[in-house]
């Protein structure tokens, strides 16, 4: 593959390891989320703390790119076989690689280019440009389409974002810090008869959700966190992943390729989720089980790189 290409691929793998993560480029950060279920079918939800959109800074940049027509070539090295450089300079050059293995057999091979290796050098180098911008412009569709039609690449798109976020019910504040980082205040209340989740957002595809809460025919709630983990759960991802796991195969993902070096450095959730109920908690997964307080059961998870697994909860009710 060539470098502009591969270079493409590469932006958008942050983009797609973060799909796989969490869904839809969402990734909570810090954070504390609470949520009360009463056994009488009632229930509140609230989350304060930061939301990454994850690879919005380099989505702009590769937008940028497609329009930059300032770029210029420049030729690179071109070397000459053995046979044309002076013997002393090849012999001094090949011990000194053998001393400290800096290069030095190379440079001392190093040659003027003909004008027709530097027009070959060119072509290339004008088609490996093309290429990228091919990429680049599919890389941003995809993206497009799959935050509901608002263009990453357009100074607007952060405002755009916003101004859908807040015409839905539960978004008291929403500011953006930079490089796709919101801080956040959302508070809901309702009957939990029905499923619920958060995030939603209009139009945008594939959230996974940060809680999840179903609704059972047995007057029970099933209660789950699925971006509440550091490593996501494949359980959760069903059929998200799309053409993305292609992406991800082409870039590869060894533990010492740049790609896993991009992972590595995605946002980790870390902050506090809470459950309080006056229903009977059936099975759950914290740490040391729950805690009274007054009337209440609470459960509490700290959420952090190191919790693997995400949080859950069974809770039945006894709706009036």
């Amino acid at each position: 593959m060539r470098a502009g290409g591969r270079m493409g691929l590469r932006i958008l793998a942050v983009a797609a390891a973060a799909w796989m993560l969490t869904g839809c480029l969402l990734s909570p950060g810090k954070f504390a989320a609470d949520m009360t279920v009463m056994r009488g079918g009632g229930f509140s939800f609230t989350y304060k703390g930061d939301i990454h959109l994850l690879g919005l800074s380099q989505l702009i940049a590769m937008g940028a790119a497609l329009d930059d027509n300032k770029a210029e070539f420049t030729p690179s090295p071109c070397y000459g076989e053995p046979a044309e450089v002076d013997a002393a300079v090849l012999k001094t050059a090949y011990a000194q690689d053998e001393q400290d293995g800096e290069g030095w057999a190379e440079e001392a091979l190093e040659r003027e280019c003909t004008p027709a290796e530097i027009e070959s050098q060119k072509e290339a180098w004008e088609e490996q440009r093309a290429a990228k911008k091919a990429e680049d412009a599919k890389n941003i569709e995809i993206f497009k389409a799959m935050l509901g039609g608002i263009d990453p690449t357009s100074p607007d798109a952060i405002d755009e974002f916003i101004t859908r976020i807040k015409k839905q019910k539960g978004w008291r504040e929403i500011v953006h810090k930079g490089d796709g980082l919101f801080t956040v205040d959302y508070a809901i209340s309702g009957r939990i008869d029905q499923d619920y989740s958060f995030p939603t957002i209009e139009k945008v595809q594939g959230i996974t959700p940060f809680i999840v809460a179903t609704a059972r025919t047995n007057n029970s709630v099933r209660i789950d966190a699925p971006a509440f983990a550091a490593g996501g759960q494949t359980s959760f991802m069903g059929g998200n992943m799309g053409g993305l796991m292609s992406i991800l195969q082409a870039v590869g993902s060894s533990s010492n390729s740049e790609e896993a070096k991009i992972f590595a450095n995605l946002p980790k959730p870390d902050g506090m989720f809470t459950i309080r109920t006056d229903g009977e908690i059936l099975t759950n997964n914290t740490e040391d089980g729950p805690s009274v307080s007054g009337a209440m059961r609470v459960l509490e998870w700290k959420v952090n790189a190191r919790r693997d697994r995400a949080p859950e909860a069974l809770i039945s009710l006894n709706p009036a």
